[in-house]
């Protein structure tokens, strides 16, 4: 898989959209799309569609461009990976509660290694 085929499937996935969602949203067939992500097709004549969709830039898009998340992620392993894709696709509601639950659990754990250094 080439660097656009794999971003756009991130970014794709990061915004919980389908593959025929985003086919429709730029006005091609989900076929189509998916030789884009499967990196059978360059998507030269959907870049603009797909980067005012993605709210990326068009070098991102075509492996020009590193992202500082996308380093971080280089180094996440994949269960890690699997969850913040879960958490992505939560609604505001849903990552209103995981937010709360991470910080009470990190809160917890800063004062569990504080008092084992006290």
């Amino acid at each position: 898989m080439n660097i656009t085929a794999s971003r756009l499937r991130m970014l794709r996935e990061a915004k919980g959209l389908s593959q025929r969602e985003v086919a429709e949203r730029i006005g091609m067939t989900r076929a189509a799309y998916n030789k884009y992500e499967r990196g059978f097709s360059r998507p030269v004549r959907k870049l603009d569609e797909l980067t005012a969709l993605f709210g990326v830039t068009t070098d991102y898009l075509l492996g020009r461009d590193a992202t500082p998340f996308e380093s971080e992620m280089a180094a996440v392993d994949s269960h890690d990976h699997d969850q913040m894709r879960k958490y992505l696709a939560l609604s505001d509601e849903g990552k209103r509660i995981v937010d709360i639950t991470l910080d009470a659990v990190h809160e917890r754990e800063r004062r569990i290694e504080r008092d084992s250094q006290a």
